[in-house]
């Protein structure tokens, strides 16, 4: 696929990959997560979440950046406020609902407000503090569910579902991409700095062919999710192709990381854990295949 950014594009993903490097030199914590309000801050100043309605970027661009910013090893509400919440005139953070709006979902805690995509519309609503509670998980996400749902007063939104399904799938194909590529560059870093029989682990031709597997597979998803955004056709299948990858990709980073790529210490299970969460989302990669078969074959 050939594939250019303009100028307008080049210019907003290289403020945002200041801000990435800026904000990656920060000292981690020992913990699951962690989230960081100066990044909220700058993004929030810097107008980059509205990139969607922006003449010259576009959901091309916001699809790229939200790539960008999951490299981060913080946890920052990207997809729904990148590729959403623009279109709708909604505030940021936001959470989306499953199929099942009692269900635990990511970033309900910090939410200003919460959407659901439905068949037959799009819902949103804004819960108070009494109505989330904080829901413990291994997910490297914080993550939430509504105590009353049916208490809430929900509003349809004058949105297309569809349309606005199709952007929260491209939301998550590149969350999940950026989520991959950076774990993939901590791993290659580590097997390159990490000797064992008396060489670096890297120089050793299965760890190259695993590690070129898993970056091959990582652009893939990157190029069908910037060309579902761009054609606004294909997010199913984004989406699903990302899902599927996790798997894989995510076994064989750990596997070259060691132990180390599980403890706290380390950053990579802050990334192989978003895309294990992201993995399962809308049903799962076989739900995504069915419905991009469904929309290339209508019956």
């Amino acid at each position: 696929m050939n594939f250019n950014f303009n100028d307008d594009q080049r210019a907003l993903l290289d403020a945002v990959d200041q801000v990435v490097q800026h904000h990656r030199a920060r000292q981690l914590q020992a913990q699951r997560f962690e989230a960081l309000d100066a990044i909220e801050v700058d993004l929030e100043a810097g107008g980059y979440f509205d990139a969607l309605v922006t003449e010259g970027l576009g959901p091309v661009a916001a699809a790229a950046m939200v790539m960008a910013l999951a490299r981060l090893p913080f946890c920052v509400e990207l997809g729904a406020s990148a590729l959403l919440a623009p279109a709708l005139g909604l505030p940021r953070p936001c959470a989306v609902l499953g199929a099942d709006r009692s269900a635990p979902v990511r970033h309900l805690p910090q939410a200003t407000c919460v959407v659901a995509i439905e068949a037959n519309g799009v819902f949103v609503a804004r819960p108070g503090a009494d109505d989330v509670r904080t829901v413990d998980s291994l997910w490297s996400y914080p993550m939430g569910a509504l105590n009353n749902h049916a208490a809430l007063h929900w509003t349809k939104l004058d949105a297309n579902p569809v349309d606005c399904l199709d952007r929260w799938r491209v939301a998550m194909a590149a969350e999940i991409a950026g989520c991959l590529g950076a774990a993939l560059d901590s791993v290659v870093q580590h097997v390159s700095d990490r000797r064992q029989f008396g060489r670096p682990l890297g120089s050793l031709q299965a760890v190259q062919h695993r590690l070129a597997q898993s970056a091959v597979a990582i652009e893939g998803v990157r190029w069908l999710t910037l060309a579902a955004a761009a054609q606004h056709v294909g997010s199913a299948l984004a989406l699903a192709q990302a899902q599927w990858v996790v798997r894989s990709v995510s076994y064989d980073l750990h596997q070259f990381m060691g132990a180390m790529g599980l403890t706290l210490e380390h950053p990579l299970h802050r990334w192989t854990y978003r895309a294990k969460r992201l993995q399962s989302e809308l049903g799962a990669c076989e739900q995504q295949f069915r419905s991009a078969a469904q929309a290339a074959w209508p019956a």
